[in-house]
């Protein structure tokens, strides 16, 4: 008997040095922490962070998410002096305040976790931005969760819209419609002021035919961005698509209020407006003529304007052409009215292809007269699109050779 006491008394003993030990390592780690014995911290905080005295303690977890955090410090200085002690440090920060969160019933360390979260919310961040301009957008959408995790975390969810934002955008580059959804529907609720995001979604209900849904988006861009003209012109289509006429002119007249004094921006305000007075669903063309007249009075060389009248007017071209190929010349019911209706419709369409080509000429022209860089480059899509009706406008008044010239500068740029 007295040799099992004595047995079981000298193991208690050895247990209690362990204990006495491990503890003793958890405060070395965070004094070695502070001194910058970073080497001589990890190994002492992960020894803990196994061993059954002290792996469910909190303090153990949250001096492993600070050791790490000054890790993950030390790799990003200009000199590190431990460049590769832990490449993984964000996740094992990262997990380390988790647990940390987990035991820390009491809330004792809630503050030093939440900076570790903060920190680690911000490198995956910007992990997920790197990845994102690589085109790595799988990578850049799982790093950007754990960003947008982390930054939850924190108690600071107001810093993860960035990281939703690069998440959308990802999601965008590779046609993901359900994530879009996901990630833009996350920002516009946490009141998100980035018109794109209000428009990616609005488009996306109006191509799947859910007027409801871009409605929904329109309006909640105005409430949440109730100073930005783009928001109101935004609800003024979602209003046109459903037909609302006298509530899209009113948004749209809100929006040129809300810019009137702006020489900078007024003139493409009133751009915008001409287009949404001249869309199919609303047929203002007075209405849009006035406009995009007032903005070249304001603005003579651009693009904007010049295209959208040139455009207009040339759609209506292109809808006379339409009604008099709808007449068919050997139907029954075919006569010297129809004969002379179809007559009618060429003409006119062929006035409004020649008031179409003035326009359109000045934004090529407009196009042509940028310097050569980044920008210019950008505006090819839009070069090809004006020179492809321009070139169907030469035709249709009987300007065969400047029809083939526009065709072949099209050609030309397609290559």
């Amino acid at each position: 008997m007295k040799m099992k006491k004595i047995v079981m008394t000298a193991a208690l003993a050895a247990f209690t040095l362990a204990a006495s030990a491990q503890s003793l390592n958890v405060s070395s780690a965070f004094q070695d922490m502070r001194k910058g014995y970073l080497n001589k911290a990890k190994a002492e905080i992960d020894a803990a962070c196994l061993h059954e005295s002290t792996k469910d303690e909190p303090k153990t977890w949250c001096y492993k998410a600070l050791i790490y955090s000054q890790i993950g410090g030390d790799a990003q200085a200009k000199k590190p002096k431990y460049k590769n002690l832990a490449p993984d440090w964000a996740e094992q920060a990262y997990t380390a305040a988790l647990e940390c969160k987990r035991l820390d019933t009491k809330q004792e360390f809630a503050q030093q976790v939440n900076e570790v979260f903060s920190f680690v919310g911000n490198e995956y961040y910007k992990q997920a931005t790197a990845a994102y301009e690589s085109k790595d957008y799988a990578k850049a959408i799982e790093l950007a969760e754990k960003s947008v995790t982390s930054f939850n975390n924190s108690g600071k969810s107001q810093f993860a819209l960035d990281a939703t934002y690069i998440a959308g955008l990802s999601s965008v580059a590779t046609h993901d419609t359900a994530n879009i959804k996901k990630f833009f529907n996350a920002m516009t609720r946490k009141k998100t002021n980035i018109n794109y995001v209000y428009v990616t979604l609005f488009g996306i209900s109006v191509a799947e035919k859910d007027n409801a849904s871009a409605m929904k988006v329109a309006t909640n861009y105005v409430k949440n961005c109730k100073d930005d003209y783009k928001a109101f012109l935004l609800r003024a289509n979602g209003y046109l698509l459903d037909n609302n006429v006298e509530k899209g002119k009113e948004d749209i007249n809100t929006a040129l209020e809300m810019t009137k004094d702006s020489v900078n921006i007024y003139p493409d305000v009133l751009v915008l407006a001409g287009d949404l007075l001249s869309g199919e669903g609303v047929a203002d063309y007075e209405g849009a003529e006035a406009k995009y007249n007032q903005s070249l009075m304001l603005k003579p060389n651009q693009f904007g304007a010049n295209f959208g009248m040139g455009k207009m007017v040339y759609n209506r071209a292109a809808d006379k052409t339409n009604a008099a190929n709808a007449i068919d010349p050997f139907a029954a019911d075919y006569d010297d009215e129809k004969a002379a209706l179809y007559e009618k419709l060429i003409e006119e369409a062929k006035a409004y292809y020649g008031q179409s080509i003035v326009y359109l000429e000045k934004a090529v022209s407009y196009i042509d007269g940028l310097p050569e860089g980044e920008f210019k480059n950008a505006q090819r899509p839009n070069l090809i699109n004006v020179l492809v009706a321009l070139g169907t406008a030469y035709a249709h008044v009987d300007r065969a050779t400047d029809a083939d010239a526009a065709k072949a500068r099209v050609d030309q740029l397609m290559k």
